[in-house]
Formats: C-alpha cells, sequence, structure tokens
C-alpha cells in the first residue's frame, strides 16, 4: 500500500511542513518493516539500508508533490528493500517526521547485490502524493507550503449556489462568486490524525430564493481578493436545497474521513 503517516499529515494540515523549503528526503526500508499509523519520526522506523537521500527538483504544481528519481548509488549486499519513506529532515532524527509510506514501488521488493539502486516516480497524475479533490489544487499549493494552518488561521465555511461551476483555476475567494448569506468561523476545528473536523455550522435563516448546491471552505485574510479557497465539499446530506426562510444548521459527516482526510481511506 502506498499511504500516508497520519501524525506526518496533521503537521501538514498545521503548517509546519514546506514542501518547498523544507528538506524532504527519502529512506529505504527494509522488507521487515511493519507500517504504524502511530510512527511519527524518523527514529520511530528502525534500520534503514543505505543513506537517505534528499528529494531533488522538488515541485508542487497542482497540489502535486514530484522530484528528480532517487539515486541511492550503490548498497552493500545482503538486503531487501521493501518500501520508501518520505520524511522532513529537520537534522536530528528524533524530530524528523515522516511523511508517506510507498511500498507499491517499480522495482520493490528488492534484494541488495552491491550494484547500484535507483528509484523511479510514477509518471501519471499522482507523481509522488497528491492532494485531490474535495481541496482546490491551488488551495493544495498552499497547503504543501505551509502556508495554510488549519489549527491557527481564520478558516471560514460558506455555502455556494447551486449555479457554481468549478473550475480548478479558482484561487481566492472573489473567483466563486455570489455566496448564499454569510460566511462563518469554522470552530472547534480539530486535525487529529490527517483528518479535518469541527463544529457543526448553524448558518440561522436564510432568505428564501436559492439553491445551496455545496459548501466552501477558505482562509480568510480580511481581503477577499488575497483569500485562498480550501475546499469545495459536494457530499453533504440535504443538498442541493431550496431555501425559504428558515434556518439551517450544517452537519458534518461523522464517518472516518469528517469533513476531509489526508489519509486515504
Amino acid at each position: 500500500m502506498n499511504t500516508s503517516y497520519p501524525k506526518g499529515m496533521e503537521k501538514l494540515l498545521s503548517g509546519s511542513v514546506n514542501a518547498t523549503a523544507d528538506t524532504f528526503k527519502a529512506a529505504l526500508l527494509p522488507s521487515g518493516y511493519a507500517f504504524s499509523v502511530s510512527h511519527e519520526f524518523v527514529s520511530q522506523l528502525g534500520s534503514i539500508i543505505g543513506t537517505a537521500q534528499p528529494l531533488l527538483n522538488k515541485t508542487i504544481t497542482g497540489g502535486v508533490l514530484d522530484a528528480d528519481d532517487l539515486d541511492f548509488g550503490a548498497l552493500a549486499p545482503g538486503s531487501t528493500i521493501g518500501s520508501v519513506v518520505i520524511f522532513k529532515d529537520t537534522g536530528n532524527t528524533s524530530t524528523s517526521p515522516v511523511l508517506f509510506f510507498l511500498d507499491t514501488v517499480t522495482g520493490l521488493p528488492m534484494a541488495t547485490n552491491g550494484g547500484a539502486v535507483t528509484i523511479p516516480w510514477d509518471n501519471g497524475v499522482k507523481k509522488i502524493a497528491r492532494i485531490n479533490l474535495p481541496i482546490y489544487p491551488k488551495g493544495a499549493e498552499k497547503m504543501w507550503s505551509g502556508s495554510i494552518n488549519f489549527s491557527a488561521d481564520n478558516i471560514r465555511v460558506a455555502l455556494l449556489p447551486s449555479a457554481y461551476v468549478y473550475d480548478a483555476a479558482h484561487e481566492f475567494l472573489p473567483d466563486v462568486g455570489t455566496l448564499i448569506g454569510s460566511a462563518l468561523p469554522l470552530d472547534g476545528r480539530s486535525v487529529a490524525g490527517g483528518v479535518l473536523d469541527a463544529d457543526d455550522a448553524n448558518f440561522g435563516a436564510l432568505a428564501a430564493g436559492s439553491t445551496i448546491g455545496s459548501v466552501l471552505l477558505y482562509k480568510d485574510t480580511g481581503t477577499p481578493a488575497t483569500s485562498p479557497v480550501i475546499a469545495r465539499i459536494t457530499d453533504v446530506l440535504g443538498l442541493p436545497l431550496a431555501t425559504n426562510g428558515g434556518g439551517l444548521a450544517l452537519q458534518w459527516s461523522n464517518g472516518a474521513a469528517r469533513i476531509f482526510s489526508l489519509v486515504p481511506a
């Protein structure tokens, strides 16, 4: 399975990981390593094979992390490489958070024989890792760069009309057009386990005559033109909904993904 470490995704959601500026490295793990959702730092992984290598020429275009293929050089014989782990290198294995675990990789498992080992990244749409829908690609880029902190930033929730047409190029609040009612703060937020959750949102009475089609999350900078849109949630019980002058309380999913999750199901 290729997956993410929940503790690492907590750090991504809290803005403490910057894929553009931070040093990301990849390490080779032996086939005996057992993935655990509780693993948080490199020191918890046990022994690695060879020396961890930096991800060179990283890009995060459209919310997709990519980099040059990996070259680990010649590795001593006698080991079996089972997986690759990507981590943020702080210079100390006890504080270097693990982010991604990849064992579905071309050529793995691989027995070392003294020859050079190279690891090619996927050339498909996912590359190394991707923050996908319901996150806007431009919002995902900002998440990757650490400029959105779901724990501390002013994140707001708003209602989009059913006439709204999703566009992957939408980046800031004016791009989505008119909202229904007033946006509310996303209170009671949690990013535990790489899953965004929050209190349900009570929009109060909404004027009749509109049809709510989806829900928008954005970071409020105080200026609409610089307030990035983050996610458009369409899988909401009761939507689309025609407003009739009555109140509206938005209830988030009680499923494992809550509002959204950066950990694959």
